[in-house]
């Protein structure tokens, strides 16, 4: 007989304890509730928790973010790469990039380690260098996101990696996000994972040439 407890989803308790359970740098504290009073999204704790985590896995030296938000998504990154490690963070709101720019001094980030880069995110990322980011991580400011795939496949390195916070939210960009999802699940050049952290974090790795080869 089937355990059907397996298939239950967790108690409002676990999830609230799996959401809290993250420490948060105070000043990310501050850029959330700075967010929440220019009326902007940013992620949760556990969201933020994950993109740290995914960001010291893969040892990244170079990541590229579209959405800076007022710096709750960077805080969390920085926090995952080592002392040298750069974040290129695009929106084309600048008053939430000077928060974010704000958030990051705050944090007591060098500035040589961050890039904003104020415009639209498809023109920003294509004029980034080929081959030559580890990570990208998609937030709010994206409007074509099967266009910002593209980018990614030319701007990631083989095994690099894209993560889409948000990718189950119930906002206007709900359709966008899971069209997104059923195309990098059945691409054979990306190895995905849809995840129910937060309001859903779509990640996905870059596969080398040589595994699609055989």
């Amino acid at each position: 007989m089937t355990d059907q407890r397996n298939d239950l989803p967790p108690s409002p308790l676990t999830w609230a304890y799996a959401e809290a359970w993250a420490e948060e740098d105070p000043q990310v504290i501050g850029a959330r509730r700075q967010a929440e009073q220019l009326g902007a999204p940013s992620i949760g704790k556990a969201t933020g928790s994950l993109l740290r985590l995914i960001t010291a896995m893969l040892g990244a030296e170079a990541v590229v973010e579209v959405g800076s938000g007022t710096g709750v998504s960077g805080g969390w990154i920085l926090a995952g790469m080592g002392e040298h490690g750069v974040l290129t963070t695009v929106d084309r709101d600048p008053e939430l990039q000077a928060a974010a720019r704000d958030t990051f001094i705050r944090m007591g980030v060098p500035h040589t380690r961050v890039r904003t880069i104020a415009g639209d995110p498809l023109d920003v990322l294509s004029r980034l260098t080929d081959g030559a980011y580890d990570l990208l991580v998609v937030g709010t400011d994206a409007d074509d996101e099967h266009g910002i795939l593209a980018e990614a496949h030319r701007l990631l390195r083989p095994g690099g990696c894209i993560a889409i916070t948000q990718a189950l939210s119930d906002d206007g960009s709900s359709a966008a996000h899971r069209d997104l999802a059923q195309h990098l699940r059945d691409d054979p050049e990306w190895t995905s994972s849809l995840l129910t952290v937060g309001e859903g974090v779509l990640v996905a790795v870059r596969r080398a040439a040589d595994v699609d080869s055989d």
